[in-house]
């Protein structure tokens, strides 16, 4: 028996692999002929195609052969050529095929157009009519589409379509969809113990993930409980910026939880994809992820998960995280876990520690896994920054906790500069711009200002902050071409030009005084803008071509002492922008007042700005309607006169950046003095705005950047029958904080005035509050005399 099984076991074995053997050579039969079937299909379309344009090409029935080879090309799959023929008849088949040829295409707009233009639609077209209303946003006109379709072909994925748009409220309690959910609702703190807040965020769950292949998954969860008018308007809805180069944003779920719990889910309708920079093709990448929520009252909660998948990081190998611990409203519970991979080593620096006077742990967990290192924070009632007039940027008061991989700056500088050298090329269009903006300049300075000027305001400025729409800059010859850039773009351009006139120039990263500064111990791509340097005469002069009012040699206040990283081609170099005195930005003004016998006034006042001020006056004066700043002016001399009238008014040097801009206007007014019996007295000259310290005690310092000086001479010209009765007494007051001086002369029948305030701090820490208040107070006292005339006739 055992031989015997032996035996009829091979036999079996011998016919299995005989089956196999015959299955093999099958299926080479059968794929063979799959593959002369194919070939024969192709040969048999190519033909048909052949004959149809032979057909067309000797007349006759166009629009008919029009369809037929627009239906073939449609068939397919060939929805360019389709187009191109299906658009030439007026078949109402044709212009079905069209509409849908331009949605595969992704032509969502002509797609559109051609639905429209389509009577008598079946279902299909009815189906696809729908999916591109819901591309362009058109949501009630794709769900009329949807619902007026029949045929169970298509009305099952009509009914999925019109769920995912619509979202019904449903009666589905939020106790039953997510108990975790509803546990942190129930245990929501009382709205009494936060008077000051718009919202509670109840809870702030934020998870990113370093896998092996150097890409990253952060995984966002937040729960809002709105308790006002302006919780409702900072929630209703959720902006989530995006790179999409690399990255993507997958919704999980987000919905409304009505104050007696009922789940009002969020449905396509109410998210929208769209551009930041819609205008700016070149930052098409940056974008914005919407969630509307519906259903926003008072007491409801929001509450949303996402998940932004990047296929790259910074340099494909390394990231910087910042992760700031408090907001504008209250946070009740918050995690924040980096996970990595083991072996990548993370360097971890907290900063603006001193202000963490609420307890928060700043310091991580870490768990350490096979292949894998976590380092997770747990922070409980952290409050809400509080706004105070004055205070320094949150990015200077909020504690903050930063994580890099970088090891080194050089690191940095290999990375960027690889993606920055190569755009910095001239070609034609550049280098004839170059020579004409240098030709007949009599000095190096005037050469390397006239490209500057030309950089600064030529060009427009797409304010796309350094990283929204990625690192690399596009080449100088695109942004000369295209004529706007952002500011990496601009100062490659810059860099470009100074360099083609044969100047030693370079890009800079910075971080702005809203941003966080750079630590030379501590390697991090932290930076929000890209400005320019220029080496000239033994030294180094900063150029921001993105501030269009600023003139060559100057800054604007925001790029001022701020360490910076230049990148020439031997290397990085960390250096300082200049912070000015106090005499740079200065504004003066002159204001001559002549009074009639009858108390009417003429006057005329000349106002010349320099540094910050001249930044800020050309502004104004550039991007206002001429009426607009008529009408300001006409406000601005009733402080003089009630009932005065603009006489006329002369701009200078407004479009010359290397002269300062110069405002002159004249008025007149029936009155100028408050009467008191035969006494007239004087409007106040000098004063000081007192609601800087008008708190008895701050949470943050006072900011007063930048340094300033101001200066004011005052003439009035009094007629015969006036005396003069008091005249305050001279001051002259230097503290630690500031110099102010005040004098009054007479010469004939002139009182002068003289005003000068020169800044001489710009921090005032929380400690000095209390003496710097007194001091201020008592200054506002000793200004707030009048000059008192008495009428003799």
């Amino acid at each position: 028996m055992f031989i015997t099984a032996i035996a009829n076991n091979k036999k079996i074995i011998s016919f299995f692999l005989a089956c196999i053997i015959l299955a093999g050579c099958n299926q080479r039969v059968e794929l063979g002929q799959a593959q002369n079937y194919a070939a024969q299909s192709q040969a048999q379309y190519q033909r048909a195609v052949s004959l149809y344009k032979d057909l067309i090409s000797k007349g006759g029935d166009l629009e008919r052969l029009s369809f037929e080879l627009g239906q073939l090309y449609y068939r397919q799959g060939d929805f360019t050529k389709a187009i191109e023929q299906l658009r030439n008849t007026s078949n109402s088949q044709a212009k079905k095929m069209l509409a849908i040829s331009y949605y595969r295409l992704g032509d969502f707009t002509d797609a559109l157009e051609a639905f429209d233009k389509e009577e008598n639609k079946d279902d299909e077209s009815l189906y696809y009519h729908g999916l591109t209303c819901e591309k362009m946003n058109l949501f009630d006109q794709a769900l009329e589409a949807y619902k007026k379709i029949k045929s169970k072909e298509f009305s099952s994925l009509a009914a999925e379509r019109i769920n995912i748009i619509e979202r019904q409220v449903s009666s589905i309690n939020i106790r039953s969809l997510s108990p975790a959910t509803y546990q942190i609702i129930s245990r929501s703190p009382a709205q009494e113990l936060y008077p000051q807040a718009g919202a509670l965020i109840l809870s702030c769950d934020e998870k990113i993930e370093i896998l092996p292949n150097n890409t990253q998954v952060s995984t966002l969860h937040y729960i809002v409980k709105i308790l006002n008018e302006r919780g409702k308007e900072d929630f209703a809805e959720s902006h989530i910026g995006y790179d999409s180069t690399y990255e993507k944003i997958e919704l999980e779920y987000a919905r409304s939880i009505r104050p007696d719990g009922i789940v009002v889910e969020v449905g396509k309708r109410h998210i929208r994809d769209v551009s930041k920079y819609l205008n700016f093709p070149l930052y098409s990448n940056a974008r914005a992820y919407i969630i509307s929520f519906p259903e926003i009252t008072e007491g409801s909660v929001i509450e949303y998960k996402i998940k932004i998948y990047r296929s790259q990081l910074i340099n494909k190998k390394d990231f910087v995280l910042g992760y700031t611990l408090q907001t504008r409203e209250p946070v009740i519970m918050a995690n924040f876990s980096l996970t990595i991979p083991r072996g990548k080593n993370v360097y971890i620096k907290t900063i603006n520690g001193e202000y963490n006077n609420f307890g928060a742990r700043l310091l991580p967990s870490v768990e350490k896994k096979d292949k894998e290192l976590i380092y997770s924070w747990q922070f409980k009632d952290l409050p809400q920054i509080m706004p105070e007039p004055s205070m320094p940027p949150e990015s200077q008061i909020n504690p903050t906790i930063i994580l890099s991989t970088f090891k080194s700056w050089q690191e940095i500088y290999n990375w960027w500069w690889k993606l920055a050298r190569d755009k910095i090329k001239a070609g034609p269009a550049i280098k004839d711009k170059v020579r004409e903006l240098t030709n007949n300049k009599d000095s190096q300075e005037a050469k390397a200002r006239a490209i500057y000027n030309f950089c600064a305001q030529k060009i427009r400025y797409v304010a796309v902050e350094y990283g929204q729409a990625g690192y690399e800059p596009h080449q100088a010859e695109d942004t000369f071409r295209n004529k706007y850039g952002d500011c990496k773009d601009q100062a490659i351009l810059l860099v470009t030009m100074l360099k083609e006139a044969g100047f030693s120039a370079w890009p800079v990263l910075i971080a702005t005084k809203e941003y966080y500064d750079l630590v030379e111990d501590f390697p991090a791509v932290l930076f929000n803008h890209c400005i320019a340097a220029l080496s000239f005469r033994d030294q180094t002069i900063f150029l921001d071509p993105t501030a269009q009012t600023c003139p060559f040699g100057d800054l604007p206040v925001d790029d001022q002492a701020r360490k910076i990283l230049l990148f020439q081609e031997t290397g990085y170099k960390i250096q300082e922008t200049p912070s000015y005195s106090a005499r740079h930005n200065l504004i003066s003004q002159h204001l001559r007042i002549i009074v009639s016998p009858e108390e009417s006034v003429s006057g005329e006042k000349v106002t010349s700005t320099y540094g910050m001020y001249d930044q800020a006056q050309r502004f104004w004066l550039l991007y206002t309607p001429p009426q607009l700043i008529e009408e300001a002016l006409k406000e601005k001399i009733q402080e003089f006169s009630i009932g005065a009238r603009l006489g006329s008014y002369e701009i200078k040097n407004m479009d010359n950046l290397g002269e300062t801009i110069t405002l002159k206007y004249s008025f007149s007014g029936p009155e100028y003095f408050t009467a008191a019996g035969s006494l007239r007295i004087m409007p106040q000259l000098v004063s000081l705005d007192t609601g800087l310290v008008a708190k008895e005690e701050r949470r943050y310092p006072i900011d007063l950047t930048p340094l300033d000086t101001k200066e004011t001479i005052f003439e009035i010209e009094i007629p015969a029958n006036f005396a003069i009765k008091y005249i305050p007494e001279n001051l002259n007051i230097d503290s630690q904080w500031v110099n102010f001086k005040v004098e009054y002369s007479r010469n004939a029948n002139k009182i002068i005035l003289g005003q000068k305030t020169e800044l001489k701090k710009t921090l005032i820490p929380r400690e000095d509050y209390a003496a710097f208040k007194s001091f201020y107070e008592e200054l506002a006292k000793k200004i707030k005399q009048r000059i008192i005339l008495e009428r003799i006739d």
